[in-house]
C-alpha cells in the first residue's frame, strides 16, 4: 500500500512540474494601455493592474510580465523581455529596458501582445495537484487503518498498520485543505492550518 502511495506522489509531482511551467497567459491591448501594465510589479498577493483589451472589455492581469511584443504597421515586430518600463509622451510610446530605450509613434503600433506568468492559473493548478495527490493518500490511509482493525495480523502488526493508516489520513487532509483553498479562490496565499491530536483532525482557514 505504501509503495503504491509513493508512486502516486512521484507521478503527481512530475506532472505538476510540467503544468506549473506552462502557467503563462496572454492579453492583447492597445499601446496606450502598456504603461499601466509594464510599470506595475505585483507580487503573488497583488495589487494587480486592470487594462482595457483591444476588444474593449477590461481585464485584470493576475501576474507579472514575461514578454511584450509590439506589432507595427511596417517593419519587424519589437519583442521585449521583462522587466520593461514605458510611458506615453504625446503621440509617442517610449519603451525602456535595462539596455535600450526606444521612442515609437503610437500610429505605427497596431497592437501589443503581452505574455505574463498567471498567478491565478498557477494557484489553481497547484490546488488541483494537492487535491489529486492528497485524495488517494487519504483513501489509502483509511483503507490501511480499517485493514489493521479488522484483520487478525498478530504481534501488534494490526495496531501498527492502523496507526500508519491514520498517519496517511492526516497527510492527505493536510494536502487537500490548502488544495481546496487554492483551487477555488483568487491568487492569494492560503492561510490554512491543520492539527492532529487526541480529539481527531482539525483544520482552519
Amino acid at each position: 500500500m505504501s509503495r503504491a502511495l509513493a508512486r502516486t506522489m512521484l507521478m503527481t509531482v512530475a506532472a505538476s512540474s510540467l503544468l506549473l511551467a506552462a502557467c503563462s497567459s496572454h492579453v492583447t491591448i492597445p499601446p496606450s494601455e502598456l504603461p499601466g501594465l509594464s510599470n506595475a510589479s505585483p507580487g503573488p498577493a497583488g495589487p494587480f493592474p486592470a487594462v482595457t483589451t483591444k476588444g474593449g472589455p477590461r481585464k485584470v492581469v493576475y501576474g507579472h510580465l514575461e514578454t511584450v511584443t509590439l506589432k507595427r504597421k511596417s517593419g519587424a515586430d519589437l519583442v521585449y523581455a521583462a522587466p520593461i518600463r514605458s510611458i506615453v509622451s504625446g503621440e509617442r510610446l517610449v519603451v525602456r529596458t535595462r539596455d535600450d530605450e526606444r521612442d515609437i509613434p503610437l500610429g505605427e503600433i497596431t497592437e501589443v501582445h503581452v505574455s505574463y506568468d498567471d498567478y491565478l492559473v498557477r494557484d489553481r493548478v497547484a490546488g488541483g495537484v494537492l487535491l489529486g495527490t492528497g485524495a488517494p493518500i487519504f483513501v489509502g490511509g483509511v483503507m490501511m487503518a480499517a485493514l489493521g482493525l479488522t484483520e487478525d495480523l498478530g504481534g501488534g502488526a494490526g495496531a501498527g498498520l492502523s496507526l500508519a493508516g491514520l498517519g496517511f489520513v492526516g497527510l492527505g487532509v493536510l494536502m487537500m485543505m490548502p488544495g481546496m483553498v487554492l483551487a477555488k479562490s483568487g491568487p492569494k496565499k492560503p492561510d490554512a492550518a491543520v492539527s492532529i491530536g487526541p480529539g481527531g483532525i482539525q483544520g482552519s482557514f
